[in-house]
Protein backbone atom coordinates (compact mmCIF):
# COMPACT_ATOMS: atom_id res chain seq x y z
CA UNK A 1 0.00 0.00 0.00
CA UNK A 2 3.01 2.08 1.24
CA UNK A 3 4.50 1.68 -2.37
CA UNK A 4 0.52 2.87 -3.98
CA UNK A 5 0.84 6.21 -2.16
CA UNK A 6 4.23 6.68 -3.25
CA UNK A 7 3.93 6.50 -7.11
CA UNK A 8 0.40 7.96 -6.67
CA UNK A 9 2.17 10.94 -5.08
CA UNK A 10 5.05 10.74 -7.71
CA UNK A 11 2.14 11.30 -10.41
CA UNK A 12 0.61 14.05 -8.57
CA UNK A 13 3.39 15.23 -8.40
CA UNK A 14 4.13 15.35 -12.10
CA UNK A 15 1.19 16.46 -13.30
CA UNK A 16 1.37 19.80 -10.87
CA UNK A 17 4.76 20.51 -12.75
CA UNK A 18 3.18 19.46 -15.95
CA UNK A 19 0.48 22.26 -15.55
CA UNK A 20 2.60 24.74 -14.07
CA UNK A 21 4.78 24.74 -16.85
CA UNK A 22 1.40 24.52 -19.51
CA UNK A 23 0.13 27.68 -18.16
CA UNK A 24 3.14 30.07 -17.32
CA UNK A 25 3.89 32.54 -19.84
CA UNK A 26 6.48 31.44 -22.83
CA UNK A 27 10.06 32.05 -21.81
CA UNK A 28 12.77 31.55 -24.22
CA UNK A 29 16.84 31.41 -23.84
CA UNK A 30 18.85 34.51 -25.00
CA UNK A 31 21.35 31.90 -26.68
CA UNK A 32 21.04 33.22 -30.17
CA UNK A 33 21.53 36.59 -29.04
CA UNK A 34 24.94 35.86 -27.68
CA UNK A 35 24.29 36.07 -23.95
CA UNK A 36 23.49 32.45 -22.69
CA UNK A 37 22.26 34.01 -19.35
CA UNK A 38 19.24 35.73 -20.77
CA UNK A 39 15.85 34.18 -20.16
CA UNK A 40 12.68 35.96 -21.75
CA UNK A 41 10.88 38.10 -20.54
CA UNK A 42 12.95 40.25 -19.38
CA UNK A 43 12.49 43.00 -16.89
CA UNK A 44 11.39 46.50 -18.27
CA UNK A 45 13.98 49.04 -16.12
CA UNK A 46 12.51 52.74 -15.77
CA UNK A 47 14.59 54.73 -17.61
CA UNK A 48 12.69 58.59 -17.54
CA UNK A 49 9.07 58.81 -15.38
CA UNK A 50 6.99 61.93 -13.59
CA UNK A 51 7.88 63.73 -16.57
CA UNK A 52 5.28 63.09 -19.38
CA UNK A 53 1.16 62.34 -19.02
CA UNK A 54 1.78 60.52 -21.56
CA UNK A 55 4.70 59.82 -24.32
CA UNK A 56 4.29 58.00 -27.71
CA UNK A 57 6.99 58.75 -30.54
CA UNK A 58 10.80 58.41 -29.92
CA UNK A 59 13.70 58.20 -32.42
CA UNK A 60 17.01 59.07 -32.32
CA UNK A 61 18.48 61.72 -35.26
CA UNK A 62 21.84 61.01 -37.51
CA UNK A 63 23.88 62.49 -34.26
CA UNK A 64 22.27 59.64 -31.95
CA UNK A 65 20.13 62.10 -29.64
CA UNK A 66 16.91 60.91 -28.60
CA UNK A 67 13.85 62.35 -29.58
CA UNK A 68 10.30 61.63 -27.51
CA UNK A 69 6.91 62.98 -27.98
CA UNK A 70 5.16 63.96 -24.88
CA UNK A 71 2.88 66.28 -23.14
CA UNK A 72 2.16 67.85 -26.71
CA UNK A 73 5.86 68.64 -27.47
CA UNK A 74 9.20 67.51 -28.65
CA UNK A 75 11.15 66.60 -26.13
CA UNK A 76 15.15 65.58 -26.37
CA UNK A 77 16.30 62.78 -23.24
CA UNK A 78 20.08 62.66 -22.25
CA UNK A 79 21.59 59.54 -21.65
CA UNK A 80 21.41 60.45 -17.68
CA UNK A 81 17.77 60.53 -18.52
CA UNK A 82 17.44 64.18 -17.97
CA UNK A 83 14.42 65.86 -20.28
CA UNK A 84 14.66 68.95 -22.40
CA UNK A 85 11.65 70.77 -24.33
CA UNK A 86 12.36 71.52 -27.73
CA UNK A 87 9.16 72.88 -28.81
CA UNK A 88 4.77 72.39 -28.03
CA UNK A 89 2.87 71.40 -30.55
CA UNK A 90 -0.88 69.78 -30.78
CA UNK A 91 -0.05 66.16 -30.20
CA UNK A 92 1.98 63.19 -29.19
CA UNK A 93 2.83 60.59 -32.49
CA UNK A 94 4.90 59.13 -34.25
CA UNK A 95 8.75 60.31 -35.05
CA UNK A 96 11.38 60.02 -37.40
CA UNK A 97 14.88 60.73 -38.12
CA UNK A 98 15.85 62.68 -41.45
CA UNK A 99 18.55 64.35 -42.72
CA UNK A 100 21.56 64.38 -40.48
CA UNK A 101 19.91 66.08 -37.55
CA UNK A 102 16.33 66.70 -37.95
CA UNK A 103 13.30 65.04 -36.85
CA UNK A 104 9.90 64.38 -38.80
CA UNK A 105 7.16 64.69 -36.07
CA UNK A 106 3.51 63.48 -36.71
CA UNK A 107 0.47 65.86 -35.07
CA UNK A 108 -2.84 65.53 -35.17
CA UNK A 109 -3.28 68.90 -35.49
CA UNK A 110 -6.37 70.89 -33.68
CA UNK A 111 -8.86 68.40 -34.45
CA UNK A 112 -9.06 64.04 -34.49
CA UNK A 113 -11.38 62.21 -35.41
CA UNK A 114 -11.22 60.27 -32.18
CA UNK A 115 -12.95 63.21 -30.63
CA UNK A 116 -14.21 65.36 -33.24
CA UNK A 117 -14.82 63.17 -36.54
CA UNK A 118 -13.66 63.96 -39.55
CA UNK A 119 -11.25 66.52 -40.36
CA UNK A 120 -8.20 67.10 -42.69
CA UNK A 121 -6.15 69.30 -40.59
CA UNK A 122 -3.22 66.55 -39.78
CA UNK A 123 0.24 68.15 -40.09
CA UNK A 124 3.75 66.10 -40.45
CA UNK A 125 6.73 68.54 -39.37
CA UNK A 126 10.43 68.70 -39.97
CA UNK A 127 11.99 70.16 -36.92
CA UNK A 128 15.52 70.81 -35.60
CA UNK A 129 16.83 70.26 -32.19
CA UNK A 130 16.81 73.77 -31.67
CA UNK A 131 13.18 73.72 -32.08
CA UNK A 132 12.95 75.41 -35.65
CA UNK A 133 9.78 73.84 -37.43
CA UNK A 134 8.53 73.63 -40.65
CA UNK A 135 5.44 71.66 -42.50
CA UNK A 136 6.44 68.98 -44.91
CA UNK A 137 3.00 67.81 -45.60
CA UNK A 138 -0.40 68.34 -44.96
CA UNK A 139 -4.17 67.04 -45.51
CA UNK A 140 -3.76 64.02 -43.30
CA UNK A 141 -6.88 63.61 -41.10
CA UNK A 142 -4.45 61.98 -38.17
CA UNK A 143 -1.18 61.11 -39.06
CA UNK A 144 0.32 58.90 -36.71
CA UNK A 145 3.57 56.67 -37.60
CA UNK A 146 5.93 58.10 -40.14
CA UNK A 147 8.68 55.55 -41.99
CA UNK A 148 11.20 57.29 -43.92
CA UNK A 149 12.23 55.64 -47.52
CA UNK A 150 15.89 55.93 -49.39
CA UNK A 151 15.02 58.28 -51.59
CA UNK A 152 14.06 60.90 -49.10
CA UNK A 153 10.02 60.49 -49.30
CA UNK A 154 8.42 58.88 -46.47
CA UNK A 155 4.67 56.72 -45.45
CA UNK A 156 2.32 58.08 -42.90
CA UNK A 157 0.17 55.74 -41.41
CA UNK A 158 -3.38 57.40 -40.17
CA UNK A 159 -4.88 54.68 -37.91
CA UNK A 160 -8.41 56.57 -37.57
CA UNK A 161 -9.14 54.83 -40.95
CA UNK A 162 -7.29 52.69 -42.74
CA UNK A 163 -4.90 55.01 -44.91
CA UNK A 164 -1.49 54.36 -45.29
CA UNK A 165 0.03 57.50 -47.49
CA UNK A 166 2.99 57.92 -49.18
CA UNK A 167 4.52 62.14 -48.67
CA UNK A 168 6.94 63.03 -51.66
CA UNK A 169 10.23 65.06 -51.41
CA UNK A 170 7.84 68.12 -52.32
CA UNK A 171 5.57 67.54 -50.09
CA UNK A 172 2.80 66.00 -52.61
CA UNK A 173 0.04 63.78 -50.91
CA UNK A 174 -1.00 60.17 -52.11
CA UNK A 175 -2.68 57.31 -50.76
CA UNK A 176 -0.28 54.59 -50.70
CA UNK A 177 -2.67 51.49 -49.80
CA UNK A 178 -5.60 51.31 -47.67
CA UNK A 179 -5.48 47.62 -47.61
CA UNK A 180 -4.95 47.01 -43.87
CA UNK A 181 -7.46 48.76 -41.54
CA UNK A 182 -6.58 50.44 -39.05
CA UNK A 183 -2.59 50.93 -39.65
CA UNK A 184 -0.28 52.23 -37.09
CA UNK A 185 3.57 50.84 -36.56
CA UNK A 186 5.59 50.08 -39.65
CA UNK A 187 8.93 48.58 -40.39
CA UNK A 188 10.70 47.82 -43.92
CA UNK A 189 12.41 44.39 -44.14
CA UNK A 190 16.37 44.30 -44.45
CA UNK A 191 16.42 43.84 -47.68
CA UNK A 192 13.48 46.60 -48.33
CA UNK A 193 11.09 44.48 -50.02
CA UNK A 194 8.48 43.89 -47.91
CA UNK A 195 6.74 46.44 -45.41
CA UNK A 196 5.43 44.96 -42.04
CA UNK A 197 2.13 47.09 -40.72
CA UNK A 198 1.01 46.67 -37.33
CA UNK A 199 -3.12 46.87 -37.20
CA UNK A 200 -4.42 48.64 -33.81
CA UNK A 201 -8.11 48.42 -34.34
CA UNK A 202 -10.48 45.93 -36.25
CA UNK A 203 -12.99 48.71 -36.14
CA UNK A 204 -13.73 51.94 -34.67
CA UNK A 205 -16.89 51.92 -32.75
CA UNK A 206 -16.92 50.51 -30.42
CA UNK A 207 -13.00 50.12 -30.26
CA UNK A 208 -11.50 46.47 -30.27
CA UNK A 209 -7.85 45.21 -30.09
CA UNK A 210 -6.52 43.68 -32.70
CA UNK A 211 -3.44 41.52 -32.55
CA UNK A 212 -2.54 41.19 -36.49
CA UNK A 213 0.92 42.13 -37.67
CA UNK A 214 0.61 42.39 -41.73
CA UNK A 215 3.02 42.02 -44.76
CA UNK A 216 3.15 43.82 -48.08
CA UNK A 217 5.69 42.95 -50.40
CA UNK A 218 7.22 45.53 -52.83
CA UNK A 219 8.28 45.65 -55.93
CA UNK A 220 11.86 47.57 -56.56
CA UNK A 221 9.92 51.18 -56.86
CA UNK A 222 8.87 50.35 -53.23
CA UNK A 223 4.99 50.18 -54.61
CA UNK A 224 3.05 47.29 -52.69
CA UNK A 225 2.66 44.33 -54.91
CA UNK A 226 -0.75 42.24 -54.46
CA UNK A 227 -2.68 42.18 -51.26
CA UNK A 228 -0.71 41.42 -47.63
CA UNK A 229 -0.55 38.69 -45.93
CA UNK A 230 -0.68 38.05 -42.09
CA UNK A 231 2.82 37.53 -40.42
CA UNK A 232 1.81 36.66 -36.78
CA UNK A 233 -0.86 37.52 -34.24
CA UNK A 234 1.14 37.84 -31.04
CA UNK A 235 -0.91 38.49 -27.65
CA UNK A 236 -3.73 39.72 -27.22
CA UNK A 237 -3.99 43.06 -29.00
CA UNK A 238 -3.78 46.91 -29.78
CA UNK A 239 -0.27 46.62 -31.59
CA UNK A 240 0.84 49.87 -31.73
CA UNK A 241 4.80 50.76 -32.56
CA UNK A 242 7.49 48.18 -34.51
CA UNK A 243 11.07 48.38 -34.82
CA UNK A 244 13.34 45.47 -36.55
CA UNK A 245 16.91 44.50 -34.86
CA UNK A 246 20.14 43.47 -36.96
CA UNK A 247 18.46 39.85 -38.06
CA UNK A 248 15.77 40.67 -39.50
CA UNK A 249 13.13 39.76 -36.64
CA UNK A 250 10.00 42.78 -35.80
CA UNK A 251 9.83 44.10 -32.16
CA UNK A 252 6.21 45.01 -31.10
CA UNK A 253 4.93 47.28 -28.75
CA UNK A 254 1.33 45.73 -27.53
CA UNK A 255 -0.52 48.76 -26.24
CA UNK A 256 -3.20 47.60 -24.07
CA UNK A 257 -1.87 44.79 -22.34
CA UNK A 258 1.55 46.22 -21.83
CA UNK A 259 3.85 43.69 -23.67
CA UNK A 260 6.98 43.76 -26.26
CA UNK A 261 6.85 40.94 -28.39
CA UNK A 262 9.56 40.08 -30.76
CA UNK A 263 8.64 38.40 -34.45
CA UNK A 264 10.28 36.41 -36.80
CA UNK A 265 8.50 37.02 -40.27
CA UNK A 266 10.56 34.11 -41.77
CA UNK A 267 8.53 31.61 -39.38
CA UNK A 268 6.32 33.47 -37.81
CA UNK A 269 7.19 32.70 -34.62
CA UNK A 270 6.62 35.06 -31.39
CA UNK A 271 8.61 35.30 -27.92
CA UNK A 272 7.18 37.12 -25.13
CA UNK A 273 10.27 39.95 -24.79
CA UNK A 274 9.19 41.60 -21.96
CA UNK A 275 5.88 42.61 -19.79
CA UNK A 276 4.67 44.77 -17.13
CA UNK A 277 4.77 47.80 -19.77
CA UNK A 278 1.60 49.59 -19.56
CA UNK A 279 0.57 51.54 -22.60
CA UNK A 280 3.48 50.88 -24.76
CA UNK A 281 3.53 52.53 -27.25
CA UNK A 282 7.04 53.58 -30.28
CA UNK A 283 9.98 51.64 -29.68
CA UNK A 284 13.34 52.48 -30.91
CA UNK A 285 17.18 50.70 -30.49
CA UNK A 286 19.72 53.11 -28.73
CA UNK A 287 21.96 54.66 -30.43
CA UNK A 288 25.93 56.18 -30.08
CA UNK A 289 25.83 57.02 -26.18
CA UNK A 290 22.40 54.97 -25.62
CA UNK A 291 22.81 51.21 -24.93
CA UNK A 292 22.99 49.72 -28.70
CA UNK A 293 21.57 46.29 -27.12
CA UNK A 294 18.47 47.32 -25.91
CA UNK A 295 14.83 48.86 -26.81
CA UNK A 296 13.52 52.35 -25.30
CA UNK A 297 9.86 52.18 -25.21
CA UNK A 298 7.63 55.18 -24.58
CA UNK A 299 4.00 55.27 -22.73
CA UNK A 300 0.35 56.11 -23.99
CA UNK A 301 -0.94 55.61 -20.53
CA UNK A 302 1.65 56.52 -17.77
CA UNK A 303 4.31 58.61 -19.95
CA UNK A 304 7.11 56.65 -18.87
CA UNK A 305 10.00 55.84 -20.94
CA UNK A 306 11.66 52.29 -20.40
CA UNK A 307 14.75 50.88 -21.50
CA UNK A 308 14.76 46.87 -21.99
CA UNK A 309 17.68 45.03 -23.09
CA UNK A 310 17.06 42.58 -25.79
CA UNK A 311 20.90 41.38 -26.68
CA UNK A 312 21.02 42.61 -29.99
CA UNK A 313 21.20 45.76 -32.07
CA UNK A 314 19.10 47.59 -34.18
CA UNK A 315 18.76 47.64 -37.96
CA UNK A 316 20.50 50.23 -39.74
CA UNK A 317 17.74 53.25 -39.37
CA UNK A 318 17.00 55.36 -42.74
CA UNK A 319 17.98 58.88 -42.52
Amino acid sequence: MEAVYTRLSTFVCLLVLTLAAVSAPAKGTGNDDGDPATVFPVPAKVFVEDVFERSEGIAFNGEGRLFVSGNRALNEISPDGSVRKVVDLHSNLGLAPIGERDILYADFGPTNIFRHGENDDGIVWRITPEGEKRVLAKGIADPNFILLRKDGSFLVSDDGVDNIYLVATDGRVRLFTDRVKHPNGMVFSLDGRSLFVAQIFQQIHPIVPDNRVWRFDLDESGEPIGDPVVVATPGEGGHDGLAMDERGRIYVAENGPGRIWRIDPKTGDSMLIAEKVPGAASIAFGQEEFDRHSVYVTSTRSGTVWKIAVGVAGAPVQR
